[in-house]
């Protein structure tokens, strides 16, 4: 009697386990299936220039290392550094009081050598001399001319002036300084508004690059500014220890106060335009490096197409490959799908 009365209310509870159970099921089916609403976009083919974008240094069009031709304690230094300079402008100069009495005793050699020449020149003449004497006269003549034109081409490289309008980039002496021939005293940049820029290409861009193509050039210290620029150089040959080409970009500064040193984006926008197949940004699913998915709609199923994407075009996506003989795609509701479901069109 124990026995039954325990097995009674498990009976119970099982029977309604299966009830709630059946319930449960007839319920799910009878459930309909979701709809999700989506929105088509055209895929578009069109001929568009892929940019190249690049970072590279800034600097002058021409950067010159100035120096004195001979050596010798530096007397004035006119100029200090990152000021502009005019064509001309006298920047430093030696003391000449050496450079000068080398210059005076050249002459004196130089007008004792013409004044032996005319006096031979006579004696000649009249027989007195031969012409041996003559010709080594002449000969001292011509180095003694010589000579002179050498004190007197040291005296003007005594001092250095700009050889162009530009800017003094570094300056390495001071002035009461001794200084050698040929060393550095100023590194002077050329060049007031037009300065460059030079930035490594990898050889799949190298080929679509030309000169005169237009590029935009941002730097950190203008953030909110976009130098316009072109391309001027282009390197024939891989630089042997990154492999990437050398292109060379002139920017116009614009009024902007720029810097030899200052690090620019560089995007180029090539001429050369290539044919590609273009999707909203928003219609690409599961993306993965060059891989990814869209959802395409057939019928009124949503049905997932595999594809390989390469670079971002202003707001869309460029497919490289896997919409073949598809003409639209699903740009809004995309994340929401998989492949089967019901989709309504709106």
């Amino acid at each position: 009697m124990k026995y039954i009365k325990t097995f009674l209310p498990l009976a119970i509870i099982s029977t309604l386990f299966v009830a709630m159970t059946r319930c449960k099921k007839s319920d799910t089916a009878a459930a309909p299936q979701k709809t999700v609403p989506v929105k088509l976009a055209e895929v578009r083919r069109a001929m568009i220039a892929l940019p190249i974008h690049g970072s590279g240094t800034l600097f002058a069009p021409q950067q010159i290392r100035l120096s004195f031709k001979t050596g010798g304690i530096v007397e004035r230094i006119n100029v200090r550094e990152g000021e502009d300079v005019r064509k001309g402008q006298v920047l430093a100069q030696l003391n000449l009081d050496e450079i000068d009495a080398q210059v005076g005793q050249a002459q004196s050699a130089y007008d004792k050598a013409n004044r032996d020449d005319e006096r031979i020149t006579n004696l000649y003449a009249e027989g007195v001399v031969t012409l041996e004497q003559k010709q080594n006269v002449n000969t001292q003549l011509e180095v003694a001319a010589a000579n002179l034109r050498i004190a007197q081409f040291n005296l003007e490289h005594s001092t250095i002036t700009a050889p162009a309008d530009g800017k003094i980039l570094r300056r390495f002496v001071e002035p009461n300084e001794l200084v050698g021939p040929g060393t550095p005293v100023f590194y002077f940049g050329s060049g007031r508004e037009e300065w460059l820029v030079r930035i490594g290409v990898p050889d799949r861009d190298i080929i679509k690059i030309r000169l005169g193509d237009p590029a935009l050039v941002t730097f950190d210290v203008y953030p909110e500014v976009e130098f316009h620029a072109r391309v001027t150089g282009i390197a024939q040959a891989a630089d042997p220890q990154n492999g990437t080409f050398e292109v060379e970009i002139a920017l116009d500064a614009g009024g902007h106060r720029l810097a030899a040193g200052f690090v620019g984006r560089v995007v180029i926008t090539p001429e050369e335009k290539i044919e590609s197949t273009l999707i909203p940004a928003a219609a690409l699913v599961d993306a993965h490096g060059d891989v990814g998915a869209v959802f395409t709609v057939v019928g009124d199923r949503a049905v997932k197409v595999p594809v390989r994407i390469g670079a971002i075009y202003e707001e869309s996506i460029i497919v490289l490959a896997g919409l073949d003989g598809h003409e639209k795609v699903v740009a809004a509701g995309a994340p929401y799908l998989k492949t089967g479901d019901e989709v309504k069109v709106q």
